[in-house]
């Protein structure tokens, strides 16, 4: 994910408007989509740390930088998988067969 779509995520999860993110930030609607779509490739830090701010984050959760820490941390496992194998764990001896099979069924494997 680039800068630009976390802000665009981060701020849709927030449910607020570009045009009101610009006004927190004292900048216009245009501005913004432009930083979203990447016209604007480097965002400033004086730039990016207002819109962190407005989007209740922080410069490093909008560069991306936690994502890849956890994605080391977790051999690059996605936050999916994770879920997967944590489900998996949990399921009973009994279980454990017939989970496999619906796995595989929804796979294609078989």
């Amino acid at each position: 994910m680039t800068i630009g779509q976390r802000i665009k995520q981060r701020r849709k999860d927030m449910g607020i408007s570009a045009d009101e993110l610009g006004k927190r930030i004292g900048k216009n609607r245009a501005t913004i989509f432009r930083y979203e779509n990447g016209d604007i490739d480097k965002l400033p830090v004086d730039i990016l740390k207002p819109i962190a701010e407005a989007l209740l984050t922080t410069p490093q959760e909008l560069m991306g930088w936690g994502e890849e820490e956890k994605a080391a941390e977790n051999g690059g496992m996605s936050e999916a998988k994770q879920q997967l194998l944590a489900l998996a764990e949990n399921c009973t001896e009994e279980d454990a067969p017939r989970l496999l099979q619906m796995m595989e069924l929804f796979l294609g494997k078989k």
